[in-house]
């Protein structure tokens, strides 16, 4: 399942939608019970959660749920939420590990519950404060659950990450680059591998400004993007599939150092660079991706 290129927002009370979702060939959905559903709604999401969890598994699409912040009621929105089929959970506005670690625990008692995999369901922390942002890094080492840290990339519509960080955002998005370099950096160091940014700020209709934000979040190192609209998938799926022209590359690179080793060399000159072992995963990657996008 992992690495999830595009996550698709979806939100869980609307339960219609998922087929909608499913259409548009999301690597996963995320199922909304926080701050796309009006609060009279919540109960009508968490319960309508299992089945559009078991529809998004049949459709071979991974399945998100962004819980509200913790607080009293989050053993009962997790208890929801556990079922087969279930790929992480969202906590958003984490700012400590203790959270993390209090999720894991109320994860590992309705998996045993629900007949679930110990250990199967992953934890996408969200750390929408200030805190949460500094401590990304232990956040992320908290739990052998966490995926990666969920961070932003964003247009000038500003959301929660600006707001508790303090910058205004810009299209350029020179004030986020630190942040969002500290993220992907925090969560990798921390053991978490996949990294994934939420994209939003911009116009829906404007899909070149969502292409721009995405290329970014790809290219400072978020492993998928989590999109607010369906017609955004198709972009995010675009720009984190390898062209042909990088394809035909590293399959040459590969070919190259191939014939190297068999000559009894660790290195070879490939299009005019050096090229060594250090060059050899992520040519492997670039092709993984490729025969995982047909």
């Amino acid at each position: 399942m992992w690495p999830i290129r595009s996550a698709l927002f979806v939100p869980a009370h609307r339960r219609d939608w998922v087929g909608k979702a499913i259409r548009v060939s999301p690597g996963a959905a995320v199922l909304d019970i926080e701050d796309s559903v009006p609060p009279q709604f919540k109960p009508q999401a968490m319960d309508n959660l299992k089945g559009e969890i078991h529809e998004l598994r049949d459709a071979g699409v991974g399945a998100f749920v962004r819980i509200q912040p913790l607080h009293e009621g989050t053993e009962g929105e997790i208890a929801a939420a556990v079922t087969d089929g279930l790929t992480a959970v969202v906590l958003p506005k984490v700012a400590s590990p203790d959270e993390i670690r209090r999720v894991h625990d109320l994860l590992s008692y309705a998996e045993g519950r629900a007949n679930v995999a110990h250990g199967s369901v992953g934890i996408l922390p969200l750390p929408e404060t200030a805190q949460g942002m500094y401590d990304a890094y232990n956040l992320a080492k908290a739990s052998p659950r966490v995926r990666g840290i969920h961070g932003a990339v964003s247009g000038p519509v500003s959301g929660d990450f600006a707001r508790a960080f303090g910058f205004r955002a810009t299209m350029g998005g020179e004030e986020q680059l630190y942040l969002a370099s500290k993220m992907v950096l925090d969560s990798r160091a921390g053991g978490a591998m996949y990294p994934i940014a939420g994209i939003f700020g911009t116009p829906q209709t404007d899909l070149e400004a969502v292409a721009r934000l995405i290329r970014r979040a790809r290219d400072i190192g978020y492993s998928g993007v989590a999109v607010m609209h369906p017609t955004h998938v198709a972009v995010a799926n675009a720009v984190y599939r390898p062209t042909p022209e990088e394809v035909a590359y590293f399959k040459g690179l590969l070919e190259a150092f191939e014939a190297a080793e068999k000559a009894g060399l660790g290195a070879v000159s490939y299009q005019g660079a050096m090229v060594d072992y250090a060059m050899l995963p992520l040519a492997k990657e670039v092709l993984a991706d490729a025969a995982r996008a047909g």
